[in-house]
């Protein structure tokens, strides 16, 4: 009867023991069940902000194109602006002058 209270009380200890293995790797795998979803969760926010960025930064060089493209052509119309105004000063300016001699002629 030793023997065999001795088996059941090994067997016991092993049942014991194999149990709470058991519980151990449920523990451990539900644990990691929740680190993997959470680390996919943060994957999927990242790659939407990522995705959000991106479409950002497309636009903002659409509207940078597009102000180059303006500043361009402000630059050329600024140019003829100057140069029509440079010209008409100087019409301005001979014209006042001729006038100034006509005056100075009937003056005389």
């Amino acid at each position: 009867q030793d023997l065999q209270e001795k088996a059941e009380d090994q067997l016991e200890a092993a049942r014991k023991k194999e149990v709470a293995a058991a519980q151990n790797f449920e523990l451990r795998k539900q644990a990691l069940d929740d680190e993997i979803r959470f680390a996919k969760r943060d994957m999927e926010q990242a790659k939407k902000g990522i995705a959000s960025y991106a479409e950002k930064k497309s636009t903002a060089e659409g509207e940078l194109q597009k102000s180059t493209k303006d500043l361009v052509a402000d630059g050329g119309t600024k140019s003829a602006l100057r140069h029509e105004c440079m010209a008409k000063a100087e019409d301005f300016a001979t014209e006042t002058k001729s006038r100034a001699e006509v005056l100075n002629a009937i003056a005389e």
